[in-house]
């Protein structure tokens, strides 16, 4: 095995655990546009990712609205533009009540966020980008 081969391996490993947990649901908790919005989030297609993200709070039940509100915000965070992630902190609150029936602590909000972020990140350094998309051109559609 070559040296960078043993960096990608474990780089993979938190996309895995995720498409493993999906994939031993009953019911897609992120639905099909969210997960499709993550892969382009981890390979820095910010655009998309926010596209697909504005898709399943359209088309998606209330668990899928509220996983859409986390990822926009976890887009947004990584774009560094906080204001704009901030602003989402009210209906991520609203979504999650509705979910689960119970109050969504700032905390709690601010893990599952950066775990989306680290997802995506860890996803770029396997297919060898740089964690933070620096290397990667802005893209319109």
């Amino acid at each position: 095995m070559q040296a960078n081969q043993h960096v990608v391996l474990p780089a993979l490993i938190p996309l895995l655990l995720l498409l493993l947990s999906l994939a031993s649901c009953g019911e897609d908790p992120m639905g099909p546009d969210n997960r499709m919005a993550l892969l382009a989030f981890g390979q820095c297609r910010y655009d998309q990712a926010l596209q697909l993200a504005d898709n399943a709070m359209e088309r998606g039940n209330d668990r899928n609205l509220q996983q859409a509100f986390l990822l926009k915000a976890a887009i947004l965070r990584d774009q560094g533009n906080s204001a704009a992630e901030q602003a989402l902190y009210p209906r991520i609150d609203e979504t999650w009540e509705a979910v689960k029936r119970r109050a969504l602590s700032p905390e709690r909000r601010e893990r599952d966020i950066a775990v989306l972020v680290d997802i995506a990140q860890r996803e770029r350094v396997a297919r060898g980008l740089a964690a933070d998309c620096a290397e990667v051109a802005p893209v319109s559609y």
